[in-house]
């Protein structure tokens, strides 16, 4: 069969039933705030703050301790080591905002996070706008970094 023998449609019409809608919502809801969470990972991801927050305070605690240890290794000049480290917390991050706003992320619990589906589009919108700003300055400092006057 071609493509154009499919009736996608009909195909992806049924995917998120009723029932599906009616297990999302029956699911344990926490007292934990989406939006706190989400702020909390964007302003002071590298450092855990999201994590304490959930109850997650063994990766909350790694978190804190490799930021910490990436930016003493800098200033004592052992900047590929340093630099690495922090490389590393900055992907978590990363990978913790997009596991907050997918709602992958919920708290010690595995309860849902207050807000989420209130808040999860425009958080999304807002992280990738932030995401995409961090990336031009990085540019911007790394490419006038070669630049001598």
């Amino acid at each position: 069969m071609m493509s154009g023998d499919y009736d996608f449609d009909e195909l992806y019409a049924n995917t998120y039933t009723d029932q599906d809608r009616l297990a999302f919502e029956n699911q344990p809801l926490s007292e934990k705030k989406f939006l706190l969470a989400w702020a909390l990972a964007l302003f002071l991801g590298p450092i855990g703050a999201q994590r304490y927050y959930l109850g997650y305070f063994p990766t909350a605690v790694l978190k804190t301790s490799m930021f910490i240890a990436g930016a003493v290794l800098l200033v004592l000049e052992m900047s590929m080591i340093g630099l690495s480290m922090l490389g590393v917390v900055g992907a978590w991050t990363v990978i913790d905002l997009f596991l907050l706003i997918s709602g992958t992320m919920r708290d010690r619990a595995d309860h849902r996070l207050q807000g989420h589906t209130r808040f999860g589009g425009i958080c999304s919108a807002v992280t990738v706008l932030v995401l995409v700003g961090w990336m031009i300055v990085a540019l911007i400092i790394g490419t006038s970094a070669g630049v001598s006057g």
